[in-house]
């Protein structure tokens, strides 16, 4: 009774697992289009997810040393994922002090 329904429930628990992890970095994603601001900092770029599907990362918030405080990386066209990095949390160094865990939607 339970073995059907929890092994697709682990299949799509490890798909999400694994779009998470690529989703924590996204440069491994960029296939093409960057968009560049004023200042030559990216500010979105086409990706393609390893499973063919199409998408677009967005950079939400940079701090004053212009470093990514937080993004956001669609799956599919249409869109039926979105991968959020709430904002990313920087000491006075630059180093990341708390990285919140990616919120899918």
């Amino acid at each position: 009774m339970y073995g059907p329904s929890f092994g697709s429930d682990l299949s799509v628990t490890a798909t999400y697992a694994g779009l998470i992890q690529l989703a924590k970095n996204p440069d491994t994603l960029i296939a093409s289009a960057v968009t560049v601001d004023g200042n030559s900092l990216v500010t979105s770029a086409a990706v393609l997810w390893p499973d063919g599907s199409p998408g677009t990362m967005t950079i939400t918030s940079r701090d004053a040393n212009n470093a990514v405080l937080g993004y956001d990386i669609t799956y599919g066209s249409p869109v039926t994922k979105t991968f959020t990095q709430p904002t990313i949390t920087r000491n006075a160094a630059g180093a990341a002090t708390n990285v919140p865990q990616i919120v899918v939607s």
